[in-house]
């Protein structure tokens, strides 16, 4: 029995100087009292004066100031006068401790940490990127074997110039790495060798693999096989047309270790990697190495990348696989990727609706290992199935050469507040997944799709750190989440 993950919120500490929010030059004190209606002058002394309003103490709304100092930075994608003035000045650290318990992997503990560095209002890019750098650090691992550690650094601008740098070194050792077949075989009702049934519900899938078959043997692994893999994302990414096209140019390198771990007895019987390795169904059943050159484009019209009101992002990806950096694997990946944001009741209420398509297409000789990688050009994912991609289904529980998914929601910020010198806001949000893979483009079609629902309560913790908690079901299975940032 699987028990959800669950983690709590560890409030860091963070400088004074990241949450003073002074009057930006444009708009000092005396420039405010100055831009008051100025009294009329004395009428005649029979009449008396008329008191001169009050100035308002409220702070003044102030809209960030064009980026003169960086002509490639459109003006109309600054953030709201709003958010400009939330928005914290200087660095600070925000974190969450991380926990979760499953009967496979054992009792798992880690921590996440944030580091962001936003500059000063004073900055010509302060109001048009969402921090100057960021880095994050995640150390996790279970008393089962599973770790998964994880350092993150993302720079928006380097020395004020129209490039980003992008870099990911991930090292994972998964005793627990899913794999339910491929393409139009992962899209059947879940069953297995030997069994006279089909089953529609994941848990009683899981017991019946637990019952011994006719030679005495059970299948509790039988989806599952070790996975041991470093790897590295490198990407370099440069602003044209004010910062609204992004080519992207990078590299990944892995070396994937496949180990079947569970065959330590005469009781387990063969796995489904196993069955498909040997029918000669997939290629890369010994791992390696799997490097490959990544080219990219996106179009971002959004008005803040963490937590975005309304804009376009379009990302477009081609990931290469080629010995001639090492690879012992040739391939060739394709996926495009539309998201919309739009927030159509902002006077009133901080309604946005949120929408993500995801279309891939891989070639036949991809290692199966590396099938469930959806390169993003912002934050590469994996699935189909999972937090990330598509809810309420077990990780990676559609993969294959042609994969198509459509992400819905409704974010809603409801409350603000500040609690120990920190700035919050609680968003609500319901959610929708459909998902599907094919084995090749003639295969696609609209039906028998795979969806699932459900909702998120998240916390935007200092406008760029989003913390969520997340329940979604589907027809086969569901899942609670606890993790970091919007899916999408």
């Amino acid at each position: 029995m699987r028990l959800a993950a669950c983690g709590v919120a560890l409030l860091l500490w963070t400088p004074r100087s990241a949450h003073a929010v002074p009057t930006p030059p444009e708009q000092s004190e005396s420039a405010v009292i100055e831009a008051l209606p100025a009294p009329r002058s004395a009428p005649p002394t029979t009449t008396p004066l008329r008191p001169m309003p009050a100035p308002d103490s409220s702070p003044p709304l102030v809209l960030p100031p064009e980026p003169t100092a960086q002509p490639d930075i459109d003006p109309r994608r600054a953030l709201d006068a709003q958010d400009y003035r939330r928005k914290n000045e200087g660095g600070y650290f925000t974190g969450l401790p991380l926990a979760n318990y499953d009967s496979n992997t054992g009792l798992g503990l880690g921590v996440r940490g944030y580091y962001y560095y936003n500059g000063r209002h004073g900055d010509p890019l302060f109001g048009y990127t969402p921090y100057f750098f960021r880095m994050f650090l995640q150390i996790f691992a279970t008393t089962g074997g599973l770790q998964f550690h994880w350092l993150d650094i993302d720079a928006p601008t380097i020395a004020g110039l129209p490039l980003r740098f992008r870099s990911q070194l991930i090292f994972q050792r998964n005793t627990e790495q899913h794999y339910f077949g491929l393409g139009s075989r992962a899209m059947q009702p879940l069953s297995f060798t030997g069994s006279p049934r089909s089953f529609r519900h994941f848990d009683d899938y899981d017991a019946a693999l637990r019952v011994p078959d006719a030679l005495g043997q059970t299948r509790p692994r039988y989806d599952d096989y070790l996975m041991v893999q470093p790897l590295l994302l490198l990407s370099l990414q440069r602003s044209f047309f004010g910062g609204l096209l992004w080519p992207l140019f990078g590299f990944g390198f892995s070396n994937t270790g496949v180990y079947d771990a569970y065959r330590i007895d005469g009781n387990q019987a063969p796995t489904r990697l196993q069955e498909d390795c040997a029918a000669g169904r997939v290629v890369g059943c010994h791992g390696g190495w799997n490097n490959f050159a990544r080219f990219g484009v996106a179009l971002d019209t959004r008005d803040y990348e963490p937590d975005p009101n309304h804009g376009l992002f379009i990302d477009a990806s081609l990931d290469i696989g080629t010995r001639a950096l090492g690879s012992g694997y040739e391939w060739a990946r394709f996926m495009l990727a539309p998201r919309v944001y739009y927030d159509p009741f902002r006077r009133w209420v901080d309604l946005v609706f949120a929408a993500r398509g995801t279309f891939q297409l891989q070639s036949q000789s991809s290692p199966f290992f590396s099938m469930n990688f959806l390169p993003y050009t912002e934050d590469p994912r994996t699935g189909l199935g999972g937090l990330r991609t598509l809810r309420g289904y077990k990780q990676d529980r559609f993969v294959g050469p042609v994969m198509g998914l459509v992400n819905l929601e409704l974010r809603w910020t409801f409350l603000r507040f500040e609690a120990l010198r920190q700035r919050f806001a609680l968003i609500a949000v319901p959610t929708m997944d459909i998902g599907a893979t094919f084995d090749r483009m003639s295969d696609v079609r609209l039906g028998g799709w795979k969806r699932s629902q459900g909702g998120a309560l998240r916390i935007s913790w200092n406008q760029a750190t989003i913390l969520t908690t997340e329940y979604a079901f589907s027809a086969e299975d569901s899942a609670f989440y606890v993790n970091f940032n919007h899916q999408f």
